[in-house]
């Protein structure tokens, strides 16, 4: 009895251990070491590399599409197989059914493997692109509650030094209305900014298939901004649609009716209107590549003046910090000179570091927004970035 009772402990430990380490072994880290990730009990310590590159491990609809992709090529492997066994030279044999099995089976099943392997990238990138903006909206939104807590505590004391000047008779009492209603708007803020972190919190544990009850400590980061180089954009956007993915797979379709039209000009000449059929899927992919063309050319364009109007955001709110900057000097001068209190400056400190926090959120959204657009300039043009920004409450074919 006592044995027994030894080894079920035995294996409750062991249950608990591996359960315990479980984000530990899955996540990998940016040395290529899962153990330089740490964990205790409900921590886990990450930075934007660790958590962007181990999404494709961990990430359960990425396995799903993979699944989906070796289930594809072994049913390439079969329409393979089935269509080296057949012959037209047989008697009685239908000659237009095993040249279609033998010709457009393969190419319709090889096609479908490219499409699902690209459809596995795509959807990978997407959740790299969106993992860097909700984790870098987490290390953003922090700082402003940070930020927010700190001015709270100078309006305070704001309204502490003016409800002296009214009890002195220096000031009426409608004079705290302003920073009433200031600390009102911040305290409603703070509310909907915690509720966006939690958003994006539950996000990323999704992305990497973390339990949920677990903690995330994030490590500090930031884009380095640079200017997208847009010299002769007309011309890298026609480029651009010609290596595109989507439109290589629509001509490709287009040779796959192609000879599946002369086919059946070849053994049915129209008796049983096979001709006619064949000849409609031809005028459809015709169609079909000249919209991809049209949808590939119009997404480009689309993201680029997405990134040129966060461009001039980050210009506005550059503009903003030098302005907070300036008016910070020269609160700090008046401080030293004797010419206004600590609380003017502060609030002055407190007003330079909420715009520089708003400058670094433009810049941190615009070049995710660029590599977005050099990515689809990539030959994905075709492919829309997915609205999706959960990874496993639906799998995204």
């Amino acid at each position: 009895m006592r044995k027994k009772l030894s080894i079920l402990i035995a294996m409750v430990i062991c249950l608990s251990t591996s359960t315990t380490s479980f984000a530990a072994e899955n996540i990998n880290t940016s040395n290529g070491n899962s153990a330089s990730v740490q964990v205790d009990n409900s921590t886990l310590n990450l930075t934007m590399y660790d958590a962007v590159s181990s999404i494709e491990k961990n990430n359960t609809e990425i396995k799903l599409m993979k699944d989906k992709t070796n289930y594809l090529n072994r049913k390439y492997d079969l329409d393979h197989e089935a269509a080296i066994a057949l012959s037209t030279s047989a008697n009685g044999v239908d000659k237009i059914k095993v040249r279609v099995q033998q010709d457009i089976t393969p190419a319709k099943d090889q096609q479908e493997i490219k499409n699902q392997q690209y459809a596995l990238e795509v959807r990978l990138n997407n959740m790299k692109f969106d993992m860097e903006r909700q984790y870098l909206n987490i290390l953003t939104s922090n700082d402003q509650i940070d930020n927010i807590n700190k001015t709270l505590t100078n309006i305070d004391a704001q309204i502490s030094k003016l409800q002296q000047q009214i009890d002195l008779g220096l000031a009426t009492s409608d004079s705290l209305n302003t920073l009433n209603v200031q600390k009102s708007q911040l305290m409603s803020q703070t509310d909907s900014i915690n509720a966006d972190i939690d958003n994006s919190m539950l996000i990323i544990k999704q992305y990497l298939n973390v339990n949920l009850n677990r903690n995330l400590n994030l490590a500090t980061a930031k884009k380095e901004f640079s200017i997208f180089d847009d010299t002769s954009i007309e011309n890298i956007i026609n480029e651009a649609v010609e290596k595109d993915y989507g439109v290589g797979e629509a001509k490709n379709s287009l040779d796959i009716a192609k000879k599946q039209k002369e086919i059946y000009e070849q053994y049915d000449n129209d008796i049983s209107g096979g001709l006619t059929g064949a000849e409609s899927d031809l005028l459809t992919a015709q169609s079909n590549l000249t919209a991809t063309k049209a949808a590939a050319r119009t997404n480009l364009w689309n993201k680029y003046y997405t990134l040129k109007s966060d461009e001039s955001a980050v210009e506005t709110q550059a503009l903003s910090e030098k302005s907070a900057q300036d008016a910070y000097d020269k609160a700090k001068s008046n401080y030293n000179n004797g010419m206004t209190d600590k609380l003017a400056l502060d609030t002055a400190a407190l007003a330079l570091d909420k715009q520089k926090n708003m400058s670094q959120r433009s810049k941190n959204e615009y070049m995710i927004i660029q590599e977005e657009l050099k990515y689809m300039l990539d030959g994905h043009a075709s492919a829309q970035p997915s609205t999706k920004s959960i990874g496993t409450s639906g799998i995204d074919y």
